[in-house]
């Protein structure tokens, strides 16, 4: 749970805010707003996460999730203020948060307050958004609680929750069915789950998948962006007393999908074309939260293992200026694993030293990696450049083509919020963490090995703190400043990174960060607006270099010379502004640079933001929703990195029926939500999409996005 100090806490609702139904799950407190119910005249906050009271943060609730019919995550992260998208396909791809990406580890995943890792590429892939409860973003640097690779924030997936009282008998208390359809990909989606409580215990399970061809765009269909993916989850309560929770969670998910551009897809086919087939996950976390009267209020603690398990199959053209193909290179990849383990636990003291009430977190966390050598193959074939006739074929059977790794991390940390006097809240925050990576000898050529031997293991550590304050100069006004530091431990494939023309360089240290944010909120009943403006500037950030090794040339090798500096300003607010109608609104402004070479820093926006309305009918039977996604010219490139981008405004209608109100109370809770995205079938690129220069500009590279689209959905909950 967060530590929201007084400075944050709600307004209290007026007679013209609708107040929204609530329930105690668990000892937590879950609304039960849904898309037929305004949007209200606050932000919603996490509840999952720790954070301190002077980050940004921005929830996407269930009602949110729920009207737009996302096809997967990466959708529902579009519509959040300081992330940019780099799609690959129809579900897959990459978020830039504050101007990196999660490709390079430095935007983390994590998954019910856990962190999720082993994925970096493909992560997002994994979740159908039927089974997310909410997605919770923290913006700024989050290193102090959540460790390595929180160098500009991160974000927090919450899963769906059982929601019965666990008192009385044993009885089914909830469940339900969707199915939806959208006409971009001629996709379809079925979300199914099941509640039941009794006796103690409480339990939801869930089956979710999604199926899709290629999207279509303004240019025509994207080839190779088509999906499919099925998954299943089990979360198992036990409450012995009131206050003291164990839950047991089991989920596995596979998927199959094609990367149409992006990374590791640019510039799409022909020349490349490459899938996950399949790609899968199994995750198990056992949980408790205790509640306690003595000094320490509350225990949150946690044990998790999670196994990946992912098949690449690559096809790779080469071809002439006369469209003749030259050369075919049809080669897999069996990344396996890997198998990652750890915990977190976190304890919440109030204490008071005669100078106001001081609410103090102590917290320790801890992973290990276990990440298998991938095994290869491939399959040479060359054509003959004026005929086209096949003149050779050469084929490497599977192999072990790198060796075993692991890394180890142990961190603790501490977060102190002071009140000594109403209107000022203070906050400071230390942690310190430990890594031990290691790599196997085996198999390794004979040009790299030299560079392992006595250098296979490997120890670090890193030191992060953070200040604060929110000082409430007027009952609806806060004022907020912090100064934080971050951090990036290299990973272990990064350490130990090997061909034939790769040095490793298990020497590299962290990449570190210093971040300076000043925000101003505003909040009545009604209405909330909360603005930040930040300046980050990183260190040691890790580069590809030409090397010599054993004075020879040709080699490369990852090392610590990069600098950057990123800033910016957010903007997010929402305002109730009848007991029908909510008006809402986000703004993100970027500049960046590396400052090692002079250059602008690649793939971002300038300028991006969002403008919505809401009607919600007062007897909740409809409610309708449009929405306007915008953004810039990107024209501050490095034109060997990237291509201009062009400005684009993209606008969005829903519509939410409640079919048991409209057309027969039988039909109890059925909704029928439908929606056309991008209206106008507009030509676009979102300006953090990876392209290719050595190639052409083409509907792949850049990747366009979907064109309209109409989506239907039909979702009944019992």
């Amino acid at each position: 749970m967060s530590l929201p100090g007084p400075a944050l806490a709600q307004s209290a609702t007026s007679a013209e805010t609708v107040e929204l139904p609530a329930i105690e799950v668990s000892g937590e407190r879950k609304s039960e707003r849904d898309s037929l119910q305004p949007r209200g005249g606050s932000l919603p906050q996490p509840q999952t996460l720790n954070r301190q009271i002077t980050q940004s943060a921005t929830v996407v609730d269930r009602a949110q999730i729920e009207q737009t019919s996302p096809t997967g995550l990466l959708d529902i992260l579009a519509t959040v203020p300081g992330i940019s998208v780099a799609r690959a396909g129809g579900i897959g791809g990459q978020i830039y948060l504050r101007g990196f990406s999660s490709n390079n580890f430095r935007s983390p995943l994590f998954v019910d307050g856990q962190r999720f890792r082993g994925r970096n590429t493909l992560q997002l892939n994994y979740f159908s958004p039927g089974e997310i409860e909410r997605v919770e973003v923290i913006r700024g640097p989050a290193s102090v609680l959540y460790g390595s690779e929180a160098l500009t924030g991160l974000v927090n997936i919450v899963t769906r929750t059982p929601s019965g009282d666990p008192s009385g008998p044993f009885r089914i208390t909830h469940g339900g069915s969707s199915a939806s359809f959208g006409t971009a990909a001629k996709s379809v989606a079925t979300d199914n789950w099941i509640e039941g409580a009794g006796g103690g215990f409480d339990y939801l399970a869930s089956v979710s998948g999604r199926w899709g061809d290629d999207y279509h765009t303004p240019l025509g269909k994207a080839p190779n962006s088509d999906y499919k993916s099925l998954g299943g989850s089990l979360k198992l309560g036990y409450t012995p007393t009131a206050g003291q929770r164990f839950e047991l969670a089991l989920r596995h998910y596979t998927e199959e999908d094609g990367r149409a551009g992006g990374v590791g897809g640019a510039p799409g086919a022909p020349y490349l074309k490459v899938r996950q087939s399949p790609n899968d996950v199994t995750m198990g976390r056992l949980s408790y939260t205790g509640e306690f009267d003595g000094p320490v209020k509350k225990v949150e603690a946690s044990v998790y293992a999670n196994y990946y398990d992912t098949t690449l199959k690559t096809n790779s053209n080469t071809i002439n200026a006369d469209g003749i193909t030259t050369r075919h290179v049809s080669s897999g990849s069996h990344v396996i694993g890997p198998l990652v383990f750890g915990g977190r636990a976190v304890g919440t003291i109030p204490w008071s030293f005669g100078i106001g009430d001081v609410k103090t977190l102590i917290g320790v966390d801890a992973f290990k990696e276990n990440r298998p050598g991938s095994k290869g193959w491939s399959r040479v074939t060359t054509f003959d450049p004026g005929t086209g006739a096949t003149t050779g074929v050469t084929f490497s059977g599977k192999a072990k083509n790198g060796p075993d790794t692991t890394q180890a991390n142990a961190g603790v940390f501490m977060l102190n919020e002071w009140t000594p006097v109403e209107p000022l809240t203070l906050s400071a925050g230390l942690r310190y963490d430990w890594f031990h990576t290691t790599s196997e000898l085996s198999p390794l050529p004979a040009s790299v090995r030299p560079a392992f031997v006595g250098n296979n293991t490997t120890d670090g550590h890193a030191p992060t703190g953070s200040i604060g304050a929110v000082f409430r100069i007027l009952p609806n006004v806060d004022l907020l400043a912090s100064v934080a530091t971050s951090f990036r431990e290299p990973t272990n494939s990064e350490m130990y990174a090997f061909s034939a023309t790769t040095i490793p360089n298990p020497s590299l240290k962290p990449e570190k960060g210093l971040t300076y944010e000043g925000g101003v909120r505003f909040h009545t009943d009604d209405a909330e607006l909360k603005v930040t403006a930040f300046d980050s500037h990183y260190r040691n950030f890790l580069q590809t270099i030409a090397v010599s090794y054993n004075g020879v040339s040709g080699f490369t090798q990852s090392q610590n010379i990069g600098k950057a500096e990123v800033r910016g300003i957010e903007a997010e607010g929402t305002w109730q502004a009848t007991r029908t109608i909510n008006l809402f609104a986000s703004l993100t402004y970027l500049h960046g640079d590396n400052k090692t070479a002079g250059t602008p820093l690649p793939f971002l926006a300038p300028w991006r933001g969002r403008v919505g309305a809401q009607y919600a009918a007062p007897d909740a039977s409809y409610s309708v929703m449009a929405v306007v996604d915008w953004a810039t010219r990107k024209t501050r490139i490095v034109p060997a990195q990237e291509f201009e981008t062009a400005g684009y405004a993209v606008p969005k209608v829903y519509t939410t029926l409640n079919l048991g109100n409209i057309v027969s109370p039988q039909l109890g809770d059925t909704k029928l939500i439908l929606g056309v995205e991008n209206v106008f079938d507009k030509k676009y690129a979102d300006a953090s999409t990876f392209v290719n220069v050595a190639y052409d500009r083409s509907l792949t590279n850049p990747l366009i996005e979907v064109g309209r689209n109409f989506t239907f959905k039909l979702q009944h909950t019992f």
